[in-house]
């Protein structure tokens, strides 16, 4: 969608270096004189039919009428059909009428005999980039700046390529020459502001996205892109008074429901948050964040089985996500749905990059997962095939080993309550309970989960499901 507006306004600029709109403003009245005989006849100005063209054509442009635009084109008799200009104008229209294959052939055309013209040029790089041929766009791109190097519509498809490839710094400088000649290209104030949102500079992105709506107040994403570089700053309102402005202005895109929902959340209103990934998931139902951001909102609203089916859902649409996979293991296993928590904590830990750091309590989780299925020789097995991931040293290797074979806890006890490091120990303390729990002996379970909500650990898996068995004991006293 993006790049179907940057499309657009792309074309609008080769329609301007074409002079095509040079006559879409209606002359000024001509003032009717005092007295006029009244017997006198006063000559009158025939129309020119060439300049009725291109005014028929740049008011169905701008009315949203491509269709139109094109068939008055093909109907009129210009004084030069053959021009490279004229060529080149056929081709825009072409595109604005979803025809970019005739486009193309005609301005390939252009450039056997013009092989410098630079609408011709601009055209045919902003169509490579339309079909994600960048090696094609940035090779007519340098062509064109090499017979014009300040031209600022080429250097701001530059930029915006360049931009989309992480190259920064050069986005950066196409983008500052484009607004030198031309202050106000949409494409390179919407540049400018991504390229610092991009470098963590939200201010001065707000600032470009700023200088954007101004320019054209009309374009959502530059709402939208403002969006996020006002959230960066916590300044959490503000974010969401513009994604209602782009989604006034494009209420059909989806992102701009995901986006606020987003900032809903920030603002710590799941229900408005869940509202709006409604919606987007209505505009598009195969955007497997979609599920994942409506499942996060239904899991704070405690509205476990929506979370659940919402989670899977991402799950089949992109199997390869891995933040997914672990808030679906936790809900799970609080639903006491055991053996596809323990096989969803499996995968999460098997799909981690293998550049990433490792967190092995998801195997002590999946093994636990097992057991609390009812089959603690199962989850005794997979510890044992599991080995060669767990650390061979450590107070995790130690908690493997008891839950591979919980006899004496004496020495389990002591170095789990001895740890330095309150993170580890808090978690290792649930595992220690949940072995407790298995075990029968509910009364020191209870005791050891009630020290680890104690510790208040915000984020961390083993805080949430201690919480969860805790109160699942309680209730069965």
């Amino acid at each position: 969608m993006r790049r179907l507006a940057f499309w657009s306004a792309a074309i609008s600029a080769v329609f301007v270096m074409l002079g095509v709109f040079s006559c879409a403003t209606p002359p000024e009245p001509v003032p009717v004189p005092p007295e006029v005989d009244p017997v006198e006849v006063l000559p009158v100005e025939e129309p020119d039919p060439v300049e009725d063209v291109y005014t028929s054509i740049s008011l169905s442009i701008a009315t949203g009428d491509p269709e139109e635009a094109l068939a008055t084109f093909l109907r009129a008799e210009l004084d030069d059909p053959d021009s490279p200009d004229t060529t080149v104008l056929l081709a825009n229209l072409y595109i604005s009428a979803g025809d970019p294959a005739q486009a193309e052939e005609l301005l390939r055309q252009v450039l056997v005999e013009h092989p410098d013209h630079q609408g011709a040029l601009l055209t045919l790089a902003l169509l490579a980039g339309a079909r994600d041929d960048a090696e094609e766009e940035r090779e007519l791109l340098q062509r064109l700046l090499a017979v014009n190097p300040s031209q600022p519509q080429a250097n701001a498809a530059l930029g915006e390529l360049q931009l989309r490839q992480r190259q920064f710094s050069a986005a950066e400088d196409a983008f500052r020459t484009a607004l030198q000649e031309d202050p106000e290209n949409l494409v390179a104030l919407v540049g400018m502001g991504n390229v610092k949102l991009r470098t963590s500079q939200p201010e001065v992105a707000e600032e470009f996205l700023s200088l954007a709506i101004d320019a054209a107040p009309e374009y959502s994403f530059a709402w939208a892109d403002r969006s996020r570089a006002r959230a960066l700053q916590q300044n959490f309102r503000e974010a969401e008074s513009d994604l209602e402005q782009a989604i006034q202005l494009d209420p059909d895109f989806s992102w701009h429901f995901f986006d606020r929902g987003r900032v809903r959340l920030e603002r710590n209103d799941p229900a408005g948050a869940l509202e709006d990934f409604n919606e987007a998931l209505i505009r598009d139902s195969r955007n497997f964040m979609g599920y994942v951001l409506r499942g996060r909102t239904h899991d704070l609203l405690q509205e476990r089985d929506a979370a659940i089916a919402d989670y899977r859902t991402a799950l089949e649409l992109r199997p390869d996500y891995l933040p997914a996979r672990s808030p679906l293991a936790v809900l799970l296993f609080e639903a006491e749905q055991f053996q596809e928590a323990a096989t969803q904590f499996d995968r999460a830990f098997r799909d981690i990059h293998p550049n990433d750091p490792k967190d092995h309590s998801l195997i002590l989780l999946s093994s636990l997962s097992r057991s609390f299925a009812g089959d603690p020789r199962g989850g005794r097995q997979y510890l044992e095939r599991m080995a060669t991931e767990l650390p061979r040293t450590g107070l995790v290797a130690d908690m493997a080993r008891y839950m591979a074979n919980p006899g004496s806890d004496q020495y389990i006890f002591r170095v789990v309550t001895q740890e330095q490091d309150r993170f580890l120990r808090t978690r290792m303390k649930f595992f220690l309970a949940a072995q407790y729990e298995l075990l029968g002996r509910s009364g020191s379970a209870r005791a050891l989960y009630l020290e680890v909500q104690d510790e208040n650990m915000r984020g961390f898996v083993e805080t949430r499901l201690a919480r969860a068995r805790h109160a699942f004991l309680v209730g069965n006293l």
